[in-house]
């Protein structure tokens, strides 16, 4: 029974699958004509050691900032110039974060597609549950910083508010004193 993947993956799935019975079928040995599923074994396993460093560094950046925007959203120290009140920081964030879940549905299609082949690899499966890994931290990381900004832009709109408050109150005040 084929496992639900998606097309591009079955097409893959097929093309291997037929490469694999064309050289098997032109004699040669069981393991030789197994080599284009080793191939494409190794060769997603330096897509996902690439994957991996790329994700790192984002999950790193998300982890260096987090504390910056903790530290300028406590004591009353919001910066007014920071706030993102368009949202768009977030957004970038949340896009960042659907992009990697993507990713990781594109690293369960790969081993489901593997599975298929009815080919195992220890080196594959170790990538993968690494990168799975680490996307779930790094999406983990982006959502503390998501959560941090929007207690900044609290902050921030709690401090323009109470600015706004005394503004009107002076205002009030000195309206009194001149009628």
């Amino acid at each position: 029974m084929p496992i639900p993947i998606g097309s591009s993956t079955r097409r893959l799935v097929a093309s291997v699958q037929k490469l694999e019975a064309t050289l098997a079928s032109a004699g040669l040995p069981r393991f030789v004509a197994r080599l284009p599923v080793c191939w494409l074994s190794w060769h997603y396993c330096r897509l996902l050691d690439q994957k991996i460093e790329r994700i790192r560094r984002i999950r790193k950046k998300f982890e260096r900032w987090w504390p910056a925007i903790r530290d300028i959203s406590e004591g009353g120290k919001a910066r007014r110039e920071m706030l993102d009140l368009d949202r768009s920081m977030r957004d970038d964030i949340e896009y960042t974060k659907s992009t990697m879940l993507e990713l990781r549905d594109y690293c369960v299609d790969i081993g489901r597609m593997f599975e298929q082949l009815g080919y195992e690899s220890a080196r594959l499966k170790r990538r993968q549950a690494v990168f799975m890994e680490l996307l779930e931290s790094s999406c983990a990381a982006a959502s503390k910083m998501q959560d941090a900004l929007t207690r900044h832009d609290d902050a921030v709109l709690a401090l323009l508010r109470a600015d706004a408050a005394e503004n009107a109150a002076s205002r009030a005040a000195a309206t009194a004193v001149q009628a």
